[in-house]
């Protein structure tokens, strides 16, 4: 486990092993960490350079009372890839960790060779202060649930609902793991990926692999994003990375061959 202490003072965790190019960088999604990577960093360190992050506010990273903003993450992730000395990574990013990779990718567009996007979303920016923006109630109905008095158990149940029927220990697991994050920070992450996803996707050249648990609309994920394929896994929840690794494992693989 290696670690790095960003400008702004705040001390991340990361884990690095294998060797090989293209670096292949691991980015969590909401409340997860670095080690709900094993089973790829695994698989894809016998041919190449793996690097697994702990985001800020989570996992054995700092958690400052700020920070939790696309645009911090990715500003983070960018310090962490100049100090191992990265460029033209595969970036592979879950849900929550997707808006602060499309960001990062903007930002940096040099040091990304491609993204592998795992069961997200690219949206327009949610208002959670218009009460006409159905997006934005709707996330801020989730971060009151969470700051409320009894958000120990509505985030509890809102984490547990992103886990099928079969996820079984490692699901269990993934749970305990979340509930360790401060509630602040678990709301302060969740209103953090209002931003405008969508228009993030559109200024993104490089090729993506689209990789969901459910059936997507092809067609609007096509129109956001230039170069785009497509995979669906079998018998998951949100995490397919956790729930079916071989699968997932697999498309990566096939998508990296296609580069």
């Amino acid at each position: 486990m290696a670690s790095h202490t960003t400008q702004d003072g705040t001390r991340l965790f990361y884990r690095v092993r294998g060797k090989g190019a293209p670096t292949i960088a691991f980015v969590h999604g909401w409340c997860s960490r670095a080690s709900h990577w094993d089973a790829q960093m695994r698989c894809f360190s016998r041919r190449h350079r793996v690097i697994a992050i702990d985001r800020r506010g989570h996992g054995r990273s700092d958690a400052p009372a700020t920070g939790y903003t696309a645009r911090q993450h990715a500003a983070d992730l960018l310090e962490i890839l100049r100090k191992e000395r990265v460029r033209n990574a595969i970036v592979v990013a879950h849900a929550g960790g997707v808006p602060a990779t499309l960001e990062f990718t903007r930002a940096d567009p040099g040091r990304v060779k491609a993204l592998v996007l795992i069961d997200s979303r690219v949206h327009p920016a949610a208002d959670m202060d218009d009460p006409d923006d159905p997006a934005g109630v709707a996330f801020r109905d989730l971060v009151e649930g969470i700051r409320a008095k009894s958000g120990a158990r509505a985030f509890k149940r809102m984490y547990r609902d992103l886990f099928s029927p079969h996820a079984g220990m490692i699901g269990r697991q993934a749970i305990r793991d979340a509930l360790e994050t401060p509630r602040s920070i678990a709301a302060d992450e969740l209103a953090s990926i209002t931003i405008d996803t969508l228009s993030l996707a559109m200024r993104i050249r490089q090729p993506v692999l689209w990789l969901t648990a459910g059936a997507e609309d092809e067609a609007s994920i096509s129109a956001a994003f230039r170069d785009v394929q497509f995979g669906q896994v079998v018998g998951s929840g949100h995490f397919p990375q956790l729930e079916v690794p071989d699968q997932t494992n697999a498309m990566i693989a096939r998508f990296i061959a296609t580069l």
